[in-house]
Formats: structure tokens, C-alpha cells, sequence
């Protein structure tokens, strides 16, 4: 009753009495006119009270309960996850393990003897193959052609590259063979088979010649002594060629020298040196591609050696000639020395350049060419 006494005070403060209202307060009940309507308000707050005590509840159960769900089905998907993985586990490894199994014991299987006997027959064709192929060898010559005939279409690839190891084997064999002087003179023959292979006709016939460089021995013969005191670096090439006039075409003999730094030209009765180009001022070597010995050696322009213009020759080893001079130069100069082969070509005589052609016709001396000039221009060379 207390705490109703104290209530009927605060609301009797609150709440505005009428004046023409009596009331009386006692120590247990409060008897005034608005004694229905405080135990109204009185009852309206207990509701909200309860009112509010009751939506917290409910709130807080309904979100805890949405959390704990939440987290239980992911815990549950977890759970179904790792029951599947541990199932492909045991899928997968049953299926290897089956594998490995039957690849184990497929050799015992009647299924597997057709790929046995066949691989045993393949290998057993293959052996008597390589053993038949070791009594019917070849010779150990390069130039030898003959190799036996393949036995069977699918050993095709196999027959051609045995055949294309063995003549690399052979010629490796019978380079080991060759002294540094016989070395020398086959890599001049695989350089003049570069240059003139296809393009010379004089070619094919040059191949069985040795080069020997020098066909005149000077330090032999006493009549070349004063020319042989004159020149001290290493004679590469000496040979008489003819030297064709720059006037007149007509031909001269001279002997030619080749050495490591210089081309000398030198008169073959006295050995008087009439000409002296360094290799330097050699810009270009110039022929027809017919079977003909004629050559010209271009200079440099401007220089000393080529006051008088070019120089046109006539040898009968041209192709070991050309090698020769292409290799010195090359050697000396760090250059390719560049060699043209055509029917036509400019040679610059004096002041004048030149047209040396090349024709076809029936010749007066038999098989020598002979070179005609025909006018300022022109230089006609006629090749039978």
C-alpha cells in the first residue's frame, strides 16, 4: 500500500484536481473521484512493463535462434564436404590400385601375345638387318657410290640415314689420313668446288687436276735467278699465261706470280718484273662461264697499279688460278674477293671502259679462243 499511497502522490501532483471536487487521503486508501482512473493508469503500466519485457524476449530468442541455425547448417555442409572428398578418396584409389593390378598381370593374359610376338619379330628383323648390313659394307673410298639395296619398305628411312652416316664416317676416315700438304690442297678443291660447281663449264674438268701452284720453277732454272733475288716473300703460283693487249687483243706471254701480299707480272725471257699489284688494289676477278681460260683482274681505282687499267689473261688453269688468288686475298685483306661469272663484262683499259664478250663460233686454230678487238668498246672473245 505503500507504493500505492506513494503512486496517488504523484499523480495527485501531476494531475490537475478540480477544484470542485472533495477528496480525503488516509493511511490505507485514497478516496478521491479519480480513484478509478489511477488504477487504470496503474494497470496500463504494468502492461507496457510486460508489454516490453515479453518483444525483448521474443527478439532475442528469434535472432540467437537464426545465429545457431545459421552456423549449424554450415557445419553441416562442412560434414557432407568432407564425406564426399573421403569418398572420391576411396573411388580414385580403388580405381588406380585396379590399374596397376591388371597392367601387372595384362602379360599373362592371351590378349597381350600378339604385341609380344610382333615386337619380338620386329627386333629380330631389325638385328639380322644390321648384322647382314655389317658383310655388305662398301668400300671406304668416298668417291665409292654402291650401297646395298634395303630389304624391307619400312627399314626406308632407316637404310638412307645408315648410308648417309656411313660415307660421313668414311670420309672422315680418309680425311685423318692426309699430311697438312694434302689437306691444304683439298680445301683449295672444296673452295673452287664452291665458287665455280654449276657455273663454269671449265669446271668438270679441272676437278681431277692437282693444284700445284707452281708450274715454273724459278729457283731452278738460272735464267729466273735475278727474278727469284727479287722477290722474297712465298711464291704461291707461277705460270706463264698470255696477257692480252689492251690495244689490239693480241696475246703476250708472261709469268705470272702470285705471293702472299702481291700479284707480279714478269717477262719470260729476262724475268724482268713489268708489273707489281698489292693485293689490296685487287677489287674483283671477272669470266665467262663457257670453257674458255680467259680472266680479268679488276683494280682499284686511283691506285698506282691501275694506271694502265685492267688486266685480262689467258691460262690453262684458270679455275686453280682464280682459287688461289680468291684464298690469298681473303686471307690477307679479311675480304671475300669478288668473282663475277658472265659472258659480259666491263674491263676499264686506260681511260676507256671496255666490253669483253664472249661468243660462239667456228674457230681458225681448232679448239683455242681467240680474242679480237673491235672497236674503242668492244672486245670480243670467240669460244669454239
Amino acid at each position: 500500500m505503500a507504493s500505492l499511497e506513494r503512486t496517488s502522490q504523484e499523480i495527485c501532483a501531476t494531475k490537475e484536481v478540480p477544484a470542485d471536487k472533495e477528496f480525503r487521503l488516509s493511511n490505507s486508501v485514497l478516496y478521491p473521484v479519480l480513484y478509478r482512473k489511477i488504477l487504470l493508469e496503474l494497470k496500463h503500466q504494468k502492461r507496457c512493463k510486460e508489454a516490453v519485457t515479453t518483444i525483448a524476449a521474443y527478439w532475442h530468442g528469434t535472432h540467437q535462434s537464426y545465429i545457431r541455425g545459421w552456423k549449424a547448417r554450415k557445419i553441416l555442409l562442412e560434414l557432407k564436404h568432407q564425406k564426399r572428398c573421403k569418398e572420391a578418396v576411396t573411388t580414385i584409389a580403388a580405381y588406380w590400385h585396379g590399374t596397376q593390378v591388371r597392367r601387372e598381370y595384362r602379360k599373362f593374359f592371351r590378349a597381350n601375345a600378339g604385341k609380344k610376338i610382333y615386337a619380338f619379330t620386329l627386333q629380330r628383323i631389325v638385328q639380322k638387318y644390321f648384322l647382314e648390313m655389317k658383310n655388305k659394307m662398301p668400300s671406304l673410298s668416298p668417291i665409292d657410290k654402291n650401297w646395298p639395296s634395303r630389304p624391307y619398305l619400312f627399314l626406308d628411312s632407316t637404310h638412307k640415314e645408315l648410308k648417309r652416316i656411313f660415307h660421313l664416317w668414311r670420309c672422315k676416315k680418309y680425311r685423318d689420313q692426309f699430311t697438312d700438304q694434302q689437306r691444304l690442297i683439298y680445301e683449295e678443291k672444296l673452295e673452287a668446288s664452291e665458287l665455280f660447281k654449276d657455273k663454269r663449264a671449265l669446271y668438270p674438268s679441272s676437278v681431277g687436276q692437282p693444284f700445284q701452284g707452281a708450274y715454273l720453277e724459278i729457283n731452278k732454272n738460272p735464267k729466273y735467278k735475278k727474278l727469284k733475288d727479287a722477290i722474297e716473300e712465298k711464291i704461291i703460283i707461277a705460270e706463264v699465261v698470255n696477257k692480252i693487249n689492251r690495244a689490239n687483243g693480241k696475246s703476250t706471254s708472261r709469268i705470272f706470280l702470285l705471293t702472299n701480299n702481291n700479284l707480279l707480272l714478269a717477262d719470260q725471257k729476262s724475268g724482268q718484273i713489268k708489273s707489281e699489284v698489292p693485293l689490296v688494289d685487287v677489287t674483283k676477278v671477272s669470266m665467262s662461264s663457257q670453257n674458255d681460260g680467259f680472266f680479268a683482274v679488276h683494280l682499284k681505282e686511283g691506285s698506282e697499279a691501275a694506271n694502265k687499267g685492267d688486266f685480262l689473261f689467258s691460262s690453262d688453269h684458270l679455275i686453280e688460278m682464280a682459287t688461289k688468288l680468291y684464298r690469298t686475298t681473303l686471307s690477307q685483306t679479311k675480304q671475300k674477293l669478288n668473282i663475277e661469272i658472265s659472258d659480259e663484262f666491263l674491263v676499264q683499259f686506260s681511260q676507256d671502259k671496255v666490253c669483253t664478250k664472249f661468243i660462239q663460233g667456228n674457230q681458225k686454230n681448232g679448239s683455242v679462243p681467240t680474242c679480237k678487238r673491235k672497236n674503242n668498246r668492244l672486245l670480243e672473245v670467240a669460244v669454239p
